[in-house]
């Protein structure tokens, strides 16, 4: 009777070695793709709250809200429409996100995020917590008559715009409720890395982009340069010089942007 042969050591360690770099091949294809249905699921989100939006602007003419006069960020604004929609909780927060990150602002009620950490509100109006995730343009909010005239008011998108808004941003990726300042200017010198001129919603949380809800209602994602290119308000250039139509250059951006593609 002939005895079973069995594995020899050198085989064992071949086999595991064959593993090991198959392994090794598979898991940043397993890590992309985990990326992307989490991406996925964050453009859901976004246009959940596009319907909210939409709502919100067919009942009032076209309006958006005035956030400034209301005195409280949009997730606030917008309370009365949360019921509207299933499992709202899972709005406010990109899967990508974790948990918020303790960074004190100017007032205590607010709590900065980051490129994978929510912001958080602690209203003291409405006596709510929020961690969100998104950021508005704050160019989309209407303004009473009252300030009609000033040089600021016609940089507002006081009404959903018709043609073009396909190009005009309304919520995004952001490490504040503001996805954009004043004066949208020079990219963050390093992720994570916020000025009053920089773009909170200027985060590498998607691979080279953020996720974006346009005033068209659509969904997509927007690569981190072409923020740049988009409508923020009225007056923007979205030729100026951190396009390559205003002659940017790749040396001209901070150093972990120059990998991502140019707009």
């Amino acid at each position: 009777m002939t005895a079973r042969k069995g594995f020899t050591l050198i085989e064992l360690l071949v086999v595991i070695a064959i593993i090991a770099l198959l392994m090794a091949i598979l898991m940043p294809t397993l890590q992309r793709v985990k990326h992307q249905a989490k991406g996925i699921g964050c453009r859901s989100n976004l246009k959940q709250w596009g319907l909210v939006f939409s709502m919100y602007s067919n009942d009032n003419a076209g309006r958006f809200p005035g956030w400034v006069e209301a005195g409280e960020p949009w997730p606030q604004v917008l309370t009365a429409l949360w019921p509207y929609h299933q499992d709202t909780n899972d709005l406010f927060v990109c899967p990508m996100v974790r948990k918020s990150r303790i960074v004190p602002l100017e007032s205590s009620e607010w709590r900065l995020g980051s490129t994978f950490s929510a912001w958080s509100l602690r209203s003291t109006r409405s006596h709510t917590r929020i961690d969100c995730s998104y950021g508005l343009n704050r160019w989309a909010q209407y303004r009473a008559e009252s300030t009609a005239g000033s040089d600021r008011d016609s940089r507002y998108w006081q009404t959903v715009p018709g043609r073009g808004a396909a190009n005009v941003p309304l919520l995004l990726d952001s490490a504040f409720w503001w996805a954009c300042h004043a004066e949208i200017g020079d990219p963050p010198a390093g992720d994570d890395v916020w000025t009053d001129r920089s773009l909170p919603c200027c985060m590498n949380r998607h691979q080279g982009s953020v996720n974006a809800i346009l005033m068209d209602w659509s969904a997509r994602r927007v690569g981190l340069k072409e923020l740049w290119t988009l409508k923020w308000h009225p007056e923007f250039n979205t030729r100026g010089r951190w396009t390559t139509a205003g002659g940017v250059q790749p040396g001209d951006w901070p150093d972990w942007m120059r990998p991502f593609r140019a707009y």
